[in-house]
């Protein structure tokens, strides 16, 4: 794995609860692993700009299913999110439809994208603090995609 040409995704809203699961993740992660990361609170084009240029894209996000633990990782794929519905998405715009947009126009896109998506309990709430169940592990949540990150770099990190 070149670190450099690695990049950690955030997504989410640090005041809006467990929101912020995505950024505090990718922080958290890439200054353990010295691997560049980088945060945002809506889905646009933008995303665009944070991956151009490099070869293996993170992305951490939260999500909800009352059918799954919180504090669950669950990897995804650009397949599992196509018909995904989510209001909070601006204007519609979905994680799938920006990499199919930036695909036809940049051939530098980079093919390796690996989600994962952690299933929390509360992303509405105006609150810059987890909630309790996210709170209590944060730390097993964070061990868990460093040990992934280091697998996939073979133990390189």
């Amino acid at each position: 794995m070149n670190k450099k040409k690695t990049v950690l995704i955030g997504i989410g809203n640090s005041l809006l609860s467990d929101d912020g699961i995505g950024p505090f993740l990718a922080e958290t992660v890439g200054q353990k692993l010295d691997i560049p990361f980088s945060t945002i609170t809506h889905l646009s084009l933008d995303l665009l700009d944070l991956v151009l240029g490099r070869q293996l894209i993170y992305i951490f996000d939260s999500f909800q299913n009352p059918e799954i633990p919180v504090g669950e990782v669950v990897p995804l794929t650009l397949r599992d999110l196509e018909y995904q519905q989510n209001p909070t998405y601006s204007h519609g715009v979905t994680i799938p439809i920006i990499f199919s947009i930036g695909k036809k126009i940049y051939p530098e896109m980079p093919g390796d994208i690996r989600i994962f998506g952690i299933n929390v309990s509360d992303n509405q709430t105006i609150s810059e603090s987890f909630s309790h169940e996210i709170n209590n592990r944060l730390e097993e949540i964070s061990n868990h995609l460093l040990k992934k990150i280091q697998y996939d770099a073979g133990g390189k990190i």
